[in-house]
């Protein structure tokens, strides 16, 4: 998926529980020989004027999720987002 990554989210945790800024990816390099990778942005991360929260905690994302920007943005909750 790494070279299909265009924009990374970050969701802030609970009290925040929502999606609170975004940036746009300039590139994504393995880092060292670890089997990692580093991803370097095109600019600062944007804050989010209105944050997407998730409806309930308990469906808060455990680890990568994958949405189409425009999708994210104009969610109300980030459930929303992940709807098919």
């Amino acid at each position: 998926m790494k070279d299909r990554i265009k924009y990374i989210a970050a969701y802030q945790v609970v009290p925040v529980s929502a999606v609170t800024y975004i940036a746009e990816v300039h590139e994504i390099k393995p880092y060292k020989d670890t089997g990692k990778y580093m991803i370097l942005f095109k600019g600062n991360a944007q804050k989010l004027t209105n944050p997407i929260p998730v409806k309930d905690t308990t469906n808060a994302p455990q680890g990568p999720v994958y949405v189409k920007r425009e999708r994210l943005i104009v969610s109300e909750f980030l459930e929303d987002a992940l709807e098919v």
